[in-house]
């Protein structure tokens, strides 16, 4: 198998066992699906700027893209929810961020009125 047929190989396993959809790894890369499905059928080489974008969304290393051994399965189910958190979390402004945990912490006070029976 070429190089950019095993890249892409890599590219497609890591992606599903993150649970995400081509659509989805486009759209946090800034990038096509088409491009998304042309990498990982190795019709188009990645640079290695790509590939660490890929790897810092994918919650891999550039390494892993070239190893001839297959990926181990997720620790556990929660990492694939830990990395889309991750994922959605770089394309958030500073202030958004602070919108998200004052809204979180909004959720986490009204859980615990409700549990003293306010």
């Amino acid at each position: 198998m070429d190089t950019s047929k095993q890249v892409g190989s890599r590219i497609k396993q890591y992606r599903e066992m993150r649970g995400l959809t081509q659509a989805g790894l486009a759209d946090l890369m800034g990038k096509s699906v088409v491009t998304i499905s042309n990498f990982e059928r190795g019709k188009v080489a990645t640079s290695l700027y790509t590939l660490e974008q890929l790897a810092r969304h994918l919650n891999v290393t550039v390494k892993d893209f070239f190893e001839d051994t297959p990926p181990a399965p997720l620790p556990e189910p929660e990492a694939g929810f830990a990395v889309t958190v991750r994922n959605v979390l770089t394309r958030l402004t500073d202030d958004d961020i602070e919108n998200v945990i004052s809204g979180l912490n909004g959720v986490l006070d009204a859980r615990r009125r409700r549990k003293r029976g306010e």
